[in-house]
């Protein structure tokens, strides 16, 4: 296990090639618990750093809302066996939801068991990114990626701390 932390690390720090031909992309994102829209914009053509901001419909615990602002660095995943032109992007950020409420609703866990916030809660948290990303290129300017976003809650913890999802967007060059 540590021999293949150590390799991705190494991996992504002496990786100097820039793999993106966009600069801008808009599209939706479907998740696990966070579905919603998915704005991607890099800082300058000529690098790979950029900033993701999330706008999501969420179905953690309740229904809620959540809004998340990660900085990512996306670098070509270059493997010989797979031949597609895919990239990979990591990053960090932060989010803030808000979650009504309900009788039923958003929850933390204490030992194992489920307590309820007796109020509509606001809740505030840092979120790290893994995601892989295909771009269509010949038939449309779109990407097509699968991600994975685990995220600690420090305001108000609900019960989740990882969410799965696949984006789509619609890129301008």
């Amino acid at each position: 296990m540590k021999k293949i932390i150590l390799s991705l690390v190494c991996f992504l720090f002496f990786s100097a090639a820039h793999a993106q031909l966009y600069v801008f992309g808009v599209g939706a994102r479907a998740g696990k618990f966070n579905t919603g829209i998915s704005i991607k914009s890099f800082f300058n053509a000529d690098n790979a750093t950029g900033l993701l901001l999330d706008g999501y419909y969420t179905n953690i615990a309740s229904k809620g809302y959540t809004i998340k602002a990660i900085l990512i660095k996306q670098i070509p995943f270059k493997m010989p066996i797979v031949q597609l032109p895919l990239d990979f992007i990591y990053g960090g950020g932060v989010h803030g939801a808000y979650f009504p409420y309900n009788k039923q609703g958003y929850y933390k866990r204490r030992n194992g068991e489920p307590v309820y916030y007796e109020k509509s809660v606001m809740s505030a948290g840092v979120d790290a990114t893994i995601q892989i990303e295909y771009q269509v290129k010949k038939i449309a300017p779109f990407t097509i990626g699968i991600d994975v976003v685990p995220y600690y809650e420090f305001y108000n913890p609900g019960p989740e701390w990882i969410d799965f999802g696949v984006t789509v967007r619609y890129v301008f060059r």
